[in-house]
């Protein structure tokens, strides 16, 4: 994978041309943090996903002349250079479907999981991120997931900021506020599960795979625990008289 990125980049930076990889998860994407330092003056390094905070997301290289601040502004300069789709399927009133249920449908359509991003699920159905390349087919052939029948069409990305993001928010105590105490209080876990999953690399500090439980956490900063969610150190509201932290936690669901 960091083969295939580094080739990316050299062909941004001697031709002169946007490059980007397929999706990557959170480990990938923290290991491809070390071509920051690679790119040079030649070249900018972006993430992106389709909206903020995308878990899935592909590494974009960037050539400087494009003088882009960040891929939203660029995309919208030059929409020619758009690489994701943006898809909206409906489900019938009857069913309740889940991430899983959409997976597993693209999945047994033979799709690979590189060229797909995030599922965002609601209600009425979900959207669904790709690259450009698959869409088509996902359109014509994605037409049911478990026992639920889907209506797909292309969708307008400033559809995504129209969402309301689902969250529970949570007061708590913590002893200190290092990443093994904040990510226990998050997601309700022992602080000795909490250290085994964090030196499990299932954790990721700000979309940095973490593997230090004594890593510090600021307010604002974002925690993912895999396969168990996303939460926010949303506020630190100071310590007790006996020397405990007390913060609010949002938690998306």
């Amino acid at each position: 994978m960091l083969a295939h990125a580094r080739d990316l980049l050299r062909t941004a930076a001697d031709d002169g041309y946007l490059t980007h990889t397929s999706f990557l998860d959170l480990r990938q994407r923290s290991l491809l943090q070390v071509l920051q330092r690679e790119c040079g003056r030649e070249v900018s390094l972006f993430f992106f996903g389709g909206y903020a905070d995308a878990e899935r997301t592909v590494a974009l290289f960037v050539p400087r002349y494009f003088e882009a601040a960040s891929p939203k502004t660029l995309l919208e300069a030059q929409p020619e250079l758009q690489m994701l789709s943006l898809l909206r399927f409906d489900k019938d009133k009857f069913s309740t479907l889940t991430h899983r249920d959409y997976l597993g449908a693209l999945m047994a359509l033979g799709i690979k999981r590189e060229l797909l991003g995030d599922i965002l699920v609601d209600e009425t159905g979900a959207f669904l991120i790709c690259l450009q390349s698959v869409a088509p087919f996902l359109l014509e052939n994605l037409n049911s997931a478990g026992r639920a029948t889907l209506t797909g069409r292309n969708a307008a990305f400033s559809e995504l900021s129209a969402r309301e993001a689902h969250f529970t928010e949570q007061f708590a105590s913590v002893s200190s506020l290092r990443l093994d105490s904040v990510l226990g209080a998050a997601f309700s876990l022992s602080r000795t599960k909490a250290v085994q999953s964090i030196e499990g690399g299932v954790v990721f500090l700000n979309d940095v795979q973490t593997f230090k439980p004594d890593a510090h956490v600021n307010e604002g900063d974002k925690l993912v625990l895999r396969g168990k969610g996303k939460a926010l150190l949303w506020q630190v509201r100071g310590e007790s008289k006996k020397g405990r932290v007390h913060v609010v936690i949002r938690r998306f669901v």
